[in-house]
């Protein structure tokens, strides 16, 4: 009798192991066939400028640094050399549309980076000069904090920073990308502005590129004269001279409207820099590269109003 209760003790235990092991494997093809939530897509800091700028630029880090700090600081009035230059160390980059007139700038950013939340308390405060209130999104159930004073910024997460114009309109966007699943055409950048444009402003890492679509006040500013070129758009960069740290090489890329207006504008152009042959080509009908252009920097910070 002990010897059957034994047995069938045994055989209990391997059905109840068995059931176990059932149990268990079950789960886990549950768990496989489950719907896992799709991860989500990173949102790009150039995915949030909008196309209602005349005037683009891709700042990089290590193009120049002391502009960012500049940005930094003429964003933020009564900001101390200091605290800008701590916020400068976390950016790694700064896109931003600008419209500038005889009386004003308006400005519009998207700055990618780590930002020190831990560190926004100690800036954007009502000793400052700042208020902050919050934004949802419509159809959204995110809470964002807007920060108002001499200018709205606001932090959708520590690796974004929006500045400037249309906050609402660029948190709506960040809402909208930010729930996108990140399988859905992987690598594809939902931006407002041209391919092409997108493309070249991304493409910045040693170098500060531009692009303006009314390019006049632009060449003002650079040549100090009132040239009128008949230009479609006007692209380029600015690098450091290494052998002339306070100095810029500025390569510049002019679209004439026709071959007509080229021409002339490349006479005002060679007059307006003083330019050698070496530095200068030709493409097609309308198009004019001009290189190595030495300007002082204090000249782009000029352009930008800092």
């Amino acid at each position: 009798m002990k010897k059957h209760n034994l047995r069938s003790r045994i055989k209990l235990g391997m059905i109840i192991c068995h059931i176990g092991m059932t149990i268990a494997l079950l789960s886990l093809l549950f768990a496989a066939c489950k719907t896992v939530p799709a991860g989500l897509r990173p949102v790009d800091a150039i995915e949030l400028i909008d196309n209602n700028s005349s005037f683009y630029m891709a700042v990089p880090k290590a193009a120049d640094n002391v502009l960012i700090e500049h940005i930094i600081t003429n964003m933020a009035e009564g900001l101390s050399e200091q605290d800008a230059k701590a916020i400068a160390a976390h950016i790694d980059k700064i896109y931003c549309g600008l419209n500038r007139s005889k009386k004003s700038m308006e400005f519009q950013a998207s700055v990618e980076g780590q930002i020190p939340r831990s560190f926004l308390p100690k800036v954007l405060n009502a000793k400052n000069g700042w208020i902050s209130n919050t934004y949802i999104p419509a159809g959204s159930e995110v809470n964002y904090k807007i920060y108002s004073g001499p200018i709205e910024m606001t932090f959708p997460t520590d690796k974004i920073c929006c500045i400037g114009r249309d906050i609402n309109g660029m948190l709506d966007k960040y809402d909208y990308l930010s729930k996108l699943p990140a399988e859905e055409e992987p690598g594809k950048l939902y931006s407002d502005l041209d391919e092409e444009l997108v493309g070249y402003l991304k493409g910045a890492e040693s170098d500060i590129r531009f692009f303006a679509n009314k390019p006049q006040s632009f060449l003002t500013i650079l040549t100090g004269a009132q040239l009128d070129l008949k230009l479609i758009d006007v692209k380029g960069s600015f690098t450091t001279d290494e052998k002339h740290p306070n100095q810029y090489f500025l390569d510049l890329d002019f679209r004439f409207k026709n071959g007509t207006f080229l021409k002339a504008g490349r006479t005002l152009l060679v007059l307006a820099f003083g330019l050698t042959n070496s530095q200068e080509e030709i493409i097609g009908d309308s198009e004019l590269i001009i290189k190595k252009i030495r300007i002082d920097k204090k000249q782009l910070y000029k352009l930008l109003s800092l």
